[in-house]
C-alpha cells in the first residue's frame, strides 16, 4: 500500500511575535536606562520677605481718572509732578507696593505708558518696590453680571 505524501507547505516567518519581542526589549531597555539616570534638580532659592514680621508693605496708589487727572494716594497731582512725589515716597518706604489704578475709560496705551514711567521711577530710586495694576471691573452686559449687579 502506498501512502499519500503530505503536501509540502512553504515555511512562513511570523512577524507579529517578532514585533512583540522587539517592543518588549525596547520597553525593558528604556526602563532600565531611566533607572540608571540620576535625576538632579536645579537648586532653587525662594525669595525671602524683607518686611518685618506682621507688617504689611506700604501701598502707594497712583490713579489716573477718566478725565486724565493724576492722583497719588488720593492727593491730586500733575502729570509732571507725580514722578518726583513717587520717588520721594519710595525713598521713605523702599519695600512698598505701587498700585496703578487706571480708569476703565482710559486707553490701554495710557496704562502701558504709565506702567513704563512708574517702572523707570522705581529703577531710578533704587527701590525694590513691586508694581501692580488694579482696575475696576467693567460690566460687559452679560446676563451673569446683570444678575449680580441687581443684587
Amino acid at each position: 500500500m502506498r501512502f499519500k505524501e503530505p503536501e509540502l507547505r512553504k515555511a512562513r516567518i511570523e512577524i507579529v511575535p517578532m514585533i512583540d519581542t522587539i517592543f518588549f526589549l525596547l520597553v525593558f531597555f528604556m526602563i532600565t536606562w531611566l533607572s540608571m539616570v540620576k535625576m538632579n534638580g536645579l537648586g532653587l532659592k525662594l525669595p525671602r520677605e524683607n518686611h518685618s514680621a506682621g507688617k504689611a508693605p506700604v501701598s502707594l496708589v497712583l490713579s489716573l481718572s477718566p478725565s486724565g487727572k493724576y492722583y497719588l494716594n488720593s492727593h491730586a497731582t500733575t502729570e509732571t509732578a507725580w514722578p518726583d512725589r513717587l520717588s520721594r515716597q519710595l525713598a521713605e518706604h523702599p519695600g512698598s507696593v505701587v498700585v496703578l489704578n487706571v480708569a476703565p475709560q482710559q486707553k490701554t496705551q495710557e496704562l502701558v505708558t504709565l506702567l513704563d514711567s512708574v517702572n523707570q521711577v522705581v529703577i531710578k530710586s533704587h527701590s525694590n518696590a513691586q508694581v501692580i495694576v488694579a482696575t475696576t471691573k467693567v460690566n460687559d452686559g452679560s446676563p451673569k453680571e446683570k444678575s449680580n449687579a441687581s443684587r
